[in-house]
Order: structure tokens, then sequence, then C-alpha cells
């Protein structure tokens, strides 16, 4: 009897292991589905694609395996964009994090009237990038200019500068407008991992006679550190695909350009859309890979053994 009751449990276990598995495949099916045919699918397709010769302008799509990839080898505009994207990632990542952080932790001290701060700053990433970069435009104007008006009235040399006139400045104005729309993501994300934190931690280091420098340092950091990760991840991300803002302020100038906008004059202007294809799989490559470096560095010090 003990050996049927024990075979029956057993029996019983697999019974209800199998349903919570069979459960737990329905109620995912749906992501992995919607993943499938607006992710999956369009990626492969992008690949396949890259590997053969698509242009309107000729017949057919023949096989050419790599050789839309080894035409960037020689590509000497494609060098000077990803010279610039690089600057822009850099540029936006330090940024963002470094001041995202910072916003976070003041913003952590509001206890009266936090939700109206956090709708304020939210506002320039609600809005498009494209409206975020008109009103910039204004902003930098040579004449009659936000910015060259108030550095003007501080007494600096300012008046009619044009900011895109050099490469270094319109890449940093460029930047600028970028980390303003992008930066309040890394507010939220990383508020939110502070919001979290218990609070006797912080009562145990007042305790010990911690200033409130040596707590930012020694609790908030390491315990919102993977928050960061996360918030970095999206800001390499969103910096490697930066478009509206370089093309509305600086529109197609190879000063200022970066491969996102290569990728769309090749496709759209010079209709070769299987190179386009390939550069858009190269700067999809490049960005997780980065990505993942920082985030796995991140995981093994944050991971308890």
């Amino acid at each position: 009897m003990t050996a049927l009751a024990s075979e029956g449990a057993t029996s019983n276990r697999g019974v209800g292991f199998n349903a919570d598995a069979t459960l737990g495949l329905l109620l995912v099916s749906p992501i992995i589905i919607t993943m499938a045919a607006l992710v999956f699918y369009p990626m492969g397709r992008t690949v396949w694609d890259s590997l053969h010769r698509v242009n309107p302008m000729q017949a057919g799509t023949p096989f050419v395996g790599l050789e839309n990839y080894s035409r960037m080898l020689s590509d000497g505009q494609l060098a000077t964009t990803w010279s610039n994207t690089l600057m822009y990632v850099v540029l936006a990542v330090v940024a963002e994090t470094v001041f995202g952080v910072l916003a976070a932790a003041l913003i952590n001290q509001i206890k009266v009237g936090r939700q109206w701060v956090l709708a304020a700053v939210i506002l320039p990433w609600a809005l498009p990038g494209v409206v975020n970069s008109v009103i910039w435009l204004w902003i930098y104007q040579p004449g009659a200019g936000l910015l060259n008006g108030i550095l003007s009235a501080l007494g600096l040399p300012f008046e009619n500068h044009v900011w895109f006139n050099d490469r270094t400045s319109a890449i940093v104005a460029v930047t600028i407008v970028h980390v303003w729309r992008m930066m309040p993501l890394t507010i939220v994300i990383v508020l939110a991992a502070m919001q979290s934190i218990p609070a006797h931690l912080y009562e145990a280091a007042r305790i010990d006679g911690a200033t409130r420098v040596q707590m930012f340092g020694w609790v908030t950091l390491p315990l919102v550190r993977s928050a960061i990760a996360v918030a970095m991840t999206n800001a390499t991300v969103n910096a490697f695909n930066l478009f509206d803002e370089a093309w509305v302020l600086a529109g197609a100038s190879l000063e200022t350009r970066p491969v996102l906008v290569q990728i769309y004059l090749e496709t759209f202007q010079n209709l070769r859309f299987s190179y386009g294809m390939a550069l858009s799989v190269v700067i999809t490559l490049v960005s997780l890979l980065i990505s993942l470096v920082y985030v796995l560095r991140v995981y093994r010090n944050t991971r308890f053994d």
C-alpha cells in the first residue's frame, strides 16, 4: 500500500508539473509570438537580405555573400560616421549616467511635490525627438537664439555665434539635445532603485558617523549598481540609434553624421538597400556587445554566491 501511495503521489506531482509547465507556456506564448513576429523574423530577414544584392534599380536579388560587409572596409564616409557615432555614444552615456544618477539622488531627497518634479523631468522624454530638436534648433540660432542671448548677456563674446560651424561644438550641441531627451529615462530607473533601499541602512551609516556624501558612496551606489547598468544599456543603445537630433540640427553634414543617418542615406538616397541592411546589422551587434560588456561586469560585482 505504501509503495502504491508513493507511486500515486509521484504520478500526481508529474501531472501537476506538466500542467504548470503547459500553463506557463500558454501565458508567455503571446509575448513569444509577438517577439518572433516583430523582432526575430525582421532581424533574420534583414541578415538574409544583407547577403544579397537588393536594389530597386537592378533586377533580381542575387546572392553576394559578404560583399556588402566587405564594402564597409573601403568606405571612407563610413569611417567618419563611425568616429562621430562613437563620440556621441561616449559623451551621451557618460553624461546621462553621471547627471542622471545625481539628479535621481536629488529628487529622492524631495518629500513634498515629488510627483510634480518627476512630471517636469519626464516631459523631454515624452516629447518626440523631432519636436525636441526643433525647440533646440531655435535655442542654437545664431541671431535670435536663446543660448547666444544668455551668453552675450553674461558678457561673453557669443553674439551671432554659429554652433554648427565647428565639428567639435556641433557634436557636443547634438549630444546635449540627445541627453536632454533621454536622461529622464535614466533618472526614473535609478530613482526607482534608490526608493527601494531600506531606510535602516542609512540610519546605521548615520549612527556610524557617515556624512551624506559617504552614505551616497558606500550605501546608495553599491545598491543601485544593477539599475545603473540597465540605464547605461538603454543609453548605449539609444546613442547608437541617434538620428532625429543629428538630422534636424545638422542635416546630412559628414562632420556630424552618425551611422544611422548614413544608413538612411545609403538605403533611401543611394537605393542600396542591402548595403543599408548590412550596416544596420553591424550597428545592432556593436551596440549589443558593448552593452553586454558592462552588464556582465556589473552582474559579476553584484551577484551573491
